[in-house]
């Protein structure tokens, strides 16, 4: 199963930082790079085909679209800088279609996120990281697959429309194949059914505007493209093992780590 994750898809460019420890995640996939600096442990990582074991004082670069998941030797701790790539353009345009031979990086020092509070400090720090990838490695054409870039569009469709009725048959008149064939693909590729990844998208929604809103839980059952309550409050309740209202004063006292985590697991 692969898991898409948002980042990188915002109605603007996102950079983001956050530390995590003894954590792993399963495959998964955004158009965000990820950059994951090792700050002490080790790490095993896998990007596409690729495996990596990545030490204390190496980071590792992920580009938008590759499939990667990693796990954490015990007493690992990262950390993790998720950026748009609108943020490096001129990188972006130059690399869009290449990726690393080998997307770990030797860097011997910590990563200083004190001058990050303007956009210009924000290209400086990343533009640097990017300078040191050039340095150690050489790049290669990107390998695509058509049927992964379908389920990309599929993927792509459900960000945009996922507040409406959004079913796979609508999809399969605007890309213009065939819904039985659209409906194998997504199984296969996503380890899901189409209306199960719509269900859970759309539950990761919402678990966003509970934590960050005030907004009424009928509203927000709307807002993420449930018509009737009842069922955005079965199927919240059958992923979260909490109803809406219980989510919501649950994380009103959740501890930071816990709620970073979250967020990059719903992505």
């Amino acid at each position: 199963m692969v898991l898409f994750q948002h980042f990188g898809l915002e109605n603007s460019p996102i950079f983001k930082h956050f530390e995590l420890t003894n954590f792993n995640f399963p495959v998964h996939l955004h158009r965000a790079y990820e950059l994951i600096l090792i700050q002490q442990g080790q790490l095993h990582l896998q990007i596409e085909e690729q495996t990596y074991r990545v030490n204390a004082r190496q980071f590792a670069m992920v580009f938008p679209n590759q499939m990667h998941s990693f796990e954490m030797a015990p007493n690992t701790k990262v950390t993790i800088v998720l950026f748009s790539p609108e943020i490096i353009g001129a990188f972006n345009e130059q690399y869009q279609n290449l990726v690393p031979e080998n997307s770990i990086v030797f860097y011997n020092q910590a990563l200083n996120f004190d001058r990050t509070a303007t956009i210009f400090g924000i290209k400086s720090l990343l533009y640097g990281l990017c300078d040191r990838l050039v340095e150690q490695t050489a790049f290669t054409p990107r390998k695509t697959s058509s049927r992964l870039n379908i389920v990309h569009n599929i993927l792509d469709y459900i960000n945009a429309h996922y507040m409406e009725t959004c079913t796979l048959k609508q999809i399969s008149q605007v890309m213009e194949y065939d819904y039985v064939y659209l409906s194998k693909l997504f199984q296969q590729v996503m380890g899901m059914a189409y209306t199960q990844y719509l269900n859970r998208f759309r539950i990761s929604k919402a678990r966003q505007l509970l934590k960050n809103t005030d907004d009424p839980i009928t509203q927000i059952a709307f807002n993420v493209g449930y018509a009737n309550q009842r069922t955005f409050n079965r199927n919240f309740k059958a992923l979260n093992k909490l109803s809406p209202a219980e989510y919501r004063r649950s994380s009103a006292v959740t501890w930071y780590e816990k709620s970073v985590k979250e967020d990059y697991i719903s992505g």
